[in-house]
This record gives structure tokens, sequence and C-alpha cells, in this order.
């Protein structure tokens, strides 16, 4: 009996040990995520992975619950590789209702009803946008498995969850845009010139803006204004009462210091400079919107005058402190901006003797223990440096700083040449080539690129065959064909395809000279014995009667806008049209006017016979265009019509994809068919 009894117990016992070996065993599923505080318009991004295979399921789900108000999903897919199996298929969902609560579902099966096997890792990841509704509330994110049968069985599997409920915190969303902030508070001496910095930043992505409209106001008992009255293109000043309001636009300037408050102080005490408006804004904005208000950070600067001047000539940059003011005692120190000088430098303390000052041998010029106003002026000389020479090249054999240097190269026959140039052991590439007359090229270091000994090599080589580039110019050119290129004293020959109602007219140059052309059979033409390059042109003119002008609109960096009229009446039903564009009824240059733009590059001709070739009539209406301060048609005329229009002559649109034709045209405001800083200034003085 007590053997039998033993034998139950220990049974007992190893029962009792199995569920903890199984447990052992039982998979894990994490979730993890990206962050777990946001605010509206951010994602947060949840990663579903299992730390164990899974074998012989029927299928598998697990679901992701959340409130929808507070969350979108924009993304969701399944790791590849997390499941295999025959005809296997899976999905992350979109929103479902599960007993009454929104969740997605991730889940996987087989489309052949046979075994499915979740692989060990990752499962899926999904990523969810947090609402403008969402709230501390409302920001949970929980997920629970809703389905893992054995294939055999049908019955769950256990799984162990980890990570699975996400509290979110809710941050609160700042406005976005640009901001305005002053520069730190001062301590100056009485008569001493005090600049105050003004900063544009921005928390919405931005790097850079165009326009700003800012005001300010101060104490004109202890700071007087040292800012002229100012109204140019781009800029302006407008001193008041106690206040200045400075208006800029323009191209575009990083964020940053924008611009500098300058005063000087007039009496003892302190003053609040203070920022009371300010609007900014990008060039992009300036086709279709007014500038927005700027966040103003930080408003106020406080200046308290008191201590010792110093005053530096703008060739030194002081090193012991910034600013003008130094305290009673104090070491200064200062060094040259421009190491390319040799400096004398005499300093007066408080209106004392003059005295010579030498730097050490870092380059530091130093005045102990000041004790007054202290004034430091300076003379310089240039520094002068060697040059080597090349092959074939002659020129000084110093070059001095801020002084152009010329060589030239006088080549020799069969040899060709590649200058190279190094200042002070470095590659230099910035200097200027002019061919001679004589056949000779003179080269021109700027001399504010001389800050070093200077080698030229000029790599003389022997000169290899020619080959020559053939061009075709002209308003026909598009008709012509022939290759590009020729070999030297070989004969060139291309083809003209000849159009109707058209005139045609041909001429070359060789190697910039003129070259007969000999007609051919077929319209073929030929020139022989080739030993330059061709510049083949083909002028044709339309045997169409009509009026037609054309003049510089707007002058790019590379390229040029012209205006294009046509004065005359097009027939009943009809418009003119330039190309396969129906062009604009422009009153402003007078009855029966008729415009269009057309931007070139700089190296391209342009005049009248090529856009006469271009000018039909077209059955369509002509569209009025009136000139107007309101450039960019918002229905209010303020900086940024004078940003578009400043873009528009500055170059900043080379075509007509942003900013279209009719706008190029309503930028004359002046009416003078050209578009410039008037146009610009004339609006500002129109503005609100």
């Amino acid at each position: 009996m007590k053997r039998t009894l033993s034998i139950l117990l220990t049974i007992a016992m190893i029962i009792s040990l199995i569920p903890a070996v199984f447990a052992a065993d039982v998979p894990t599923m994490s979730t993890t995520v990206d962050k777990t505080e946001v605010q509206p318009g951010d994602t947060i991004t949840l990663t579903l992975s299992i730390d164990k295979t899974i074998t012989n399921l029927n299928n598998w789900e697990w679901a992701i619950y959340f409130d929808k108000t507070a969350y979108v999903k924009t993304s969701g897919e399944l790791e590849p590789g997390c499941m295999s199996g025959t005809g296997i298929t899976g999905a992350v969902g979109d929103n479902v209702d599960i007993l009454g609560k929104n969740a997605i579902r991730v889940s996987g099966l087989s489309t052949t009803g046979d075994p499915v096997t979740l692989n060990t890792g990752k499962i899926a990841t999904v990523t969810f946008t947090a609402t403008e509704n969402i709230t501390a509330e409302n920001a949970r994110i929980e997920v629970k498995t809703e389905a893992l049968p054995d294939y055999d069985t049908l019955k769950d599997n256990d799984v162990k969850l980890t990570g699975n409920i996400i509290d979110v915190t809710v941050k609160s969303s700042e406005a976005k845009g640009y901001t305005v902030s002053l520069g730190a508070d001062k301590q100056v001496a009485s008569g001493q010139i005090v600049e105050i910095p003004v900063a544009i930043g921005n928390n919405d992505g931005k790097t850079t803006y165009n326009a700003y409209d800012m005001t300010f106001s101060f104490d004109p008992a202890i700071l007087t204004l040292n800012m002229e009255a100012t109204s140019i293109e781009g800029y302006r000043v407008i001193p008041g009462n106690g206040t200045v309001r400075i208006v800029r636009y323009g191209k575009a300037a990083e964020l940053g210091d924008a611009l500098t408050l300058s005063f000087v102080a007039a009496g003892q005490g302190r003053s609040d400079v203070k920022v009371t408006e300010a609007c900014v804004d990008a060039n992009a904005n300036a086709v279709e919107f007014d500038a927005p208000a700027a966040a103003i950070l930080d408003d106020t600067a406080v200046i308290t005058v008191s201590g010792y001047t110093v005053t530096l000539p703008d060739d030194f940059t002081r090193t012991d402190a910034e600013g003008s003011v130094i305290a009673a005692g104090g070491n200064l120190t200062f060094v040259p901006k421009d190491p390319n000088y040799n400096y004398t430098v005499t300093v007066t303390v408080g209106g004392g003797e003059a005295t010579t000052v030498s730097p050490d041998e870092d380059g530091i010029y130093t005045v102990p223990n000041v004790n007054g106003n202290v004034f430091v002026s300076s003379t310089k000389t240039a520094k002068s440096f060697n040059v080597t020479l090349g092959a074939d090249t002659t020129g000084a054999a110093t070059a001095t700083y801020q002084t152009d240097y010329t060589f030239k190269l006088t080549p020799v026959d069969g040899y060709v040449y590649k200058m190279a140039v190094t200042i002070g052991d470095k590659a230099y590439t910035g200097f200027t080539a002019k061919v001679n007359d004589d056949g000779t090229t003179t080269y021109t270091i700027p001399g504010v690129d001389v800050i070093g000994d200077i080698v030229i090599n000029s790599n003389k080589q022997v000169k290899p065959l020619e080959t020559y580039k053939v061009t075709f110019a002209g308003t026909g050119a598009g008709d012509a064909t022939g290759e590009s290129t020729v070999q030297e004293k070989a004969n060139y020959t291309f083809t003209v395809a000849k159009q109707k109602n058209f005139e045609y007219t041909i001429t070359a140059t060789m190697g910039g000279k003129n070259v007969t052309i000999t007609e051919g059979a077929d319209n073929t033409y030929t020139i022989v014995n080739v030993t330059g390059d061709l510049v083949i042109t083909i002028e044709k003119k339309s045997t169409l009667t009509m009026e037609v002008a054309v003049s510089e609109y707007v002058q790019m960096d590379n390229k040029t806008v012209f205006l294009v009229t046509v004065t005359g009446t097009p027939e009943e039903g009809k418009a003119f049209a330039y190309g396969d564009n129906v062009m604009y009824k422009t009153t402003a240059y007078g009855e029966n006017v008729y415009s269009w733009l057309v931007i070139v590059d700089k190296n391209e001709t342009f005049d009248q016979a090529a856009a006469e070739a271009k000018i039909t009539q077209a059955s369509a209406t002509a569209e009025e265009v009136t000139q107007s301060y309101d450039v960019n048609e918002t229905g209010l005329v303020d900086i940024n019509d004078a940003q578009l229009t400043y873009d528009i002559y500055s170059g900043k649109y080379t075509d007509f994809e942003k900013v279209s034709v009719r706008k190029f045209l309503r930028a004359d405001v002046t009416k003078d068919k050209v578009v410039n800083s008037t146009d610009a200034v004339a609006i500002i003085a129109n503005s609100k």
C-alpha cells in the first residue's frame, strides 16, 4: 500500500511540472513602435514580430485596435517571408468593426486549404498618422490575438503578447511658419553705434525667404536712429518718431540674421528696442497670396548705455570680445581680416599719444589695461608673390595681391596647349583668356586671387588631326539636314527642305570668315575644302503681310525674354497666334496690338524675321490683358506683387510653367514694353 501511494505521488509531481515546461516553449509576439509621443500630423509605426516558428496552422490573425477619430492608417504590409506553405496569402487590412470596436486585421492563410507555417522574425509593419482630433483620452493603441488555430484540431495555439498596449502621449502642435527674433541685450558707451541683428527663422521646413515687412519701436531719448530713409529697388527704410519700418523683397536669402538695426547711444539709461509688427514670406507665395504675419519669438533687446568705446578699422576683427565696448582695465586684442597685406598699426588710448603696435607670432595685436576710449588706425601694403612661367609663356616674375596679373602664351605651329595654374600650391581655374589678333593669348588672374606663389604650366603637346563642328543657325535652321562634324579638308554637303510660302537665304562662315556655298540638285548645297568650324545660316521669311515688332522684355543671366507684337486686324473669327499659342490682345501698347513672349538662350539669335516665321492666324478669340499694379491678380496690391515682378525681371522664372505669359505681361505696369526695377518701385509706391 505504501509503495502504491509513493508511485502515485511521484506521478502527481511529474504532471505538475508539465505546464511549466510547456509554458517555457510558448512563442512571444512582440509589438514595438518608433515613438510614443506625437502631435497632429505625426506618424507612428508599429512592428509586429514573433520569436518562434509556429507550424501546422490553419490560419493566423492579430487585430490592432485604435480610435479612428485619432488615427488614420496610412500604410501597412506583411514582411516578405513571414509565412510559408502552399497557396499562402495575407494582408494588412483596413478599418473593420470587431465587437463594437474599430480595428485593422493582420492575417494570413492558405488559399488551397493546406497548413500554414508562421516563421520566426518580423510579421508586419503598420504606420498610422495622428489626426487633428487626437487627445490623451483616445490615443491608446492595442494589439490582440484573434485567431491562431491548429490545422488538425482547430484549437488556438498559446502565444504570449509583449508591448501590445501602447499608451501614446499627445503633444500640442505649434503654429508653423516664419519666426522673427531680435538679438541679445547690449551694454554700450555713450556716443557709440549700437547694432542689433534681426533674425528670421522657420519651423515648417523652409530654409530661405524672399520678402519681409517689419516695424520696430525704441526710446528716442536714449537712442538715435542711425539709418537714413531709403527707397530703392528691393529695400525701403521708413523712419518715424521712435519707430522705424523696414521693407525688403528680392532674391532668396538664407534663414538667420536678416537685417541689422543701427542706433547711436544718445543718452544714459536703457531703451527697449521692440518688434511691433512683422510679415515674412517666400516668393513661391507671391504669385497667389498675401504675406502672412510671422511669429515673434524674442521681441525685445534691452540697450544699456555705459564703458569705454573701441574704434577699429574695417580691416580688423576683435578677438577678446564682440562689439565696440570694453570694460576698464581690460585687454583689447584684434587680428587683420585679410592676411595678404603687411600692416602698420597705431593706437591712441584716452586721447593720449599715438603708439605703434606690432603683432605677436600668431598675428594678434594687443592693447593692455585699457583706461580710456581706444582708437586704432592702420595703413597696409599688399604682399607680393613669386611667379613660375610655363613653356612658351611670358610675364612678370612677381605678382601683387589686389593687382591683376597677366601673362601671354605665344603658340608654336604644330602644337596645342592646355593652361593650368596653381596659387599657393592649390589648383586655380579662375583666370580668363583673350585671343589676340596676332595669334597669341593673354591670360589674366584677378588681383583678389593673388594670395600665394603662382606656378603656370602650359602643357605643350603635339597637335592632333582636326575635326570641325557644323552649326546650323537662322530662322530656317530647322529645315536643314546634315552631319554635325566634318574632317579637315573634306567637302561638306547638306540639304534644305524648303517650305511653301517662304523665301530662303543661305550663307556660311568657315572659321569665322565667309565661305562660298555651291548649290546642287534637289536642294543640296556643298562647301569644299573645310579648314575650320562651319556656321551655316539659313534665313526664311514669310510672304504673309503683317506688322511684326520684336523687343527685349526681360534680361536674365543666361536667357532673354522677347516681346513679340503684331499690329493689325485678323480675319473674321480668327486671332493672331505665335506657333500653337493664341496671342493676347494688349491695349496698353495701342489699338489692335497682339502680344506674346518668347524665351531664348543668350547665344541664340531672335529677331523680327524669326518671329514672322512663327506667326499665323488661328480660329480663336484673343484674350485681353490689362495692365494693373495687382500683378498676381489676388485683388490686393502689396509687397508680393513687387516680389513677383522682381522675380520676373531678375530671372527666377525661366519658363512659363509656374508664372504664365499673362502674368509676365501684367508685370509691365509702366507700359514701356520692358519689365525692370521701375515696375517694382511703382508697385510699392501704390501698395497698401
